[in-house]
Formats: C-alpha cells, sequence, structure tokens
C-alpha cells in the first residue's frame, strides 16, 4: 500500500472511529461507498477486529481478500493513529471499545472534535 493512503488512514483514527461508533450501521452502509478507497479498506478491516473473539492478520486478509502484509499495514496505521486494539500472543487483533479508547474521552466530545477540525480545514 502507498504511504500516501497509509498517512490518509493513520490521520483520520479518530474520524474512522467516530464513523463505526457513532452512526447507525444503516447510515454507514449509505456512505461508506463514498468515503475515499483508504477509509474504505480500514473500516473493512475493522468490521473483522469488532468480533468477540480476536482474529489473525492471515484471516482477515483471507477474509477481504487483501493481501496480508496490507492488512498489517493499514492496522498499524490505525494504530499509530491513536486507536487501540488488543493485540494477543497469538497475534490476533481485536479493536476496543470506544470507552477503552484513549483517543477520545467520549463520543460527544469526539463530534465536537472532529466538527471543529472539519470547519477549520
Amino acid at each position: 500500500m502507498n504511504q500516501n493512503s497509509l498517512d490518509k488512514i493513520r490521520s483520520s483514527a479518530k474520524f474512522i472511529l467516530w464513523f463505526r461508533s457513532v452512526l447507525p450501521s444503516e447510515i454507514q452502509q449509505i456512505i461508506r461507498p463514498y468515503l475515499d478507497q483508504p477509509y474504505r479498506l480500514a473500516l473493512n478491516i475493522l468490521d473483522c477486529c469488532d468480533r468477540d473473539n480476536p482474529i489473525t492478520i492471515d484471516a482477515i486478509a483471507q477474509e477481504i481478500n487483501l493481501n496480508r502484509e496490507t492488512t498489517r499495514q493499514v492496522l498499524k496505521a490505525l494504530e499509530s493513529g491513536g486507536m487501540k486494539f488488543n493485540v494477543s500472543r497469538a497475534r490476533s487483533w481485536q479493536i476496543l471499545d470506544l470507552d477503552s479508547q484513549t483517543i477520545v474521552d467520549n463520543k460527544e466530545k469526539l463530534t465536537e472534535e472532529l466538527k471543529l477540525e472539519t470547519s477549520l480545514s
């Protein structure tokens, strides 16, 4: 995956977290096709990590028909952007719930931060 796409994902970790945590899934499904490809890719990967049991990079890559290295790079970009994951000894990934994310204090604050960032751009 090219560095520009990874940088987009890294810098958008707050937005991606907000999108998945605040918007109802019906709205997400309507909006997703209109998002840039790097964001759609990150969301698809996170969908795999949002289960009761952690999942390996190989299993994620196989499930969404993606290269293993690209999958790893996206997860690392999200992590370096501030998103928190539980990574098991077996190198299985599971996204932590919103309340456990240090990237934001609460949903309302995240929404306000994103509104402010968007209005400044």
